[in-house]
């Protein structure tokens, strides 16, 4: 565990549109150092920048780009060295770097409670509740959408989707569209299927985080409620 004191940062320099098996390398770094249990790691988006193509790389309003992207992890010696050779073999293009700092302060989240009981499958009379926001609706610095998809799950809800529109308007009477090359303020609909029970343990987060959009609940009959089958090892 991370603590006050000597301490390593690994650094690695990939461009945002760099990929291993059809993902971006920065998301499989943050999972791999998340695999060896490291106490964090942060990616951010350059706005400009060139690398060993010597291609410049600049950020557009309209436009995706290939973008830098910096991804720094922070750990005790021990650990950084226990992922490096991974990080080897999965960064083939890009830039490495690790460096001597000190941690002044290092106060980990304490986790969520978990739920009582085991995730129950659900079936036969159930509730639909969905929620109208938009993209742009944001709470405590994070977007709304994925506050409440965590509040969620947090809450053991039997499952969330959340649907993307082109167009639409709410109770403010603004009209919210997509537009054509990036994502703006466009609509958002939340859908979550559960217990009448269930829903009305959500009502208080919706309460606490919903400040604008619409909630609406219908019935439902769920006709089957199935996992994805775990593949067999190896």
């Amino acid at each position: 565990m991370l603590a006050k004191g000597k301490a390593k940062k690994l650094t690695v320099y990939v461009d945002e549109s760099d990929t291993r098996h059809g993902r971006p390398i920065y998301q499989l770094v943050v999972e791999l150092a998340r695999k060896h249990g490291l106490a964090g790691a942060t990616v951010t988006r350059g706005l400009m920048g060139f690398g060993a193509s010597g291609e410049v790389h600049v950020a557009h309003p309209d436009l995706e780009q290939k973008l830098p992207v910096r991804i720094e992890i922070v750990d005790g010696a021990e650990a950084i060295d226990r992922v490096l050779p991974d990080i080897h073999d999965l960064v083939e293009e890009g830039v490495v770097e690790l460096s001597e700092v000190e941690v002044v302060r290092y106060t980990p989240r304490r986790p969520p409670p978990p739920p009582e009981g085991e995730h129950v499958k659900l079936e036969g009379k159930a509730k639909l509740m969905r929620i109208y926001i938009g993209a742009a609706d944001s709470w405590e610095n994070e977007p709304l959408v994925e506050a409440l998809v965590k509040r969620f799950h947090l809450l053991d809800l039997a499952g969330v989707t959340v649907h993307r529109g082109l167009m639409g308007y709410g109770a403010s009477g603004r009209i919210h569209r997509r537009k054509l090359w990036r994502s703006a303020d466009e609509p958002l609909t939340i859908e979550v299927v559960d217990t009448a029970a269930n829903l009305e343990k959500a009502m208080p987060a919706l309460d606490e985080l919903v400040q604008s959009g619409m909630v609406v609940i219908c019935d439902a009959d769920v006709v089957f409620y199935r996992a994805r089958p775990a593949p067999p090892p190896g």
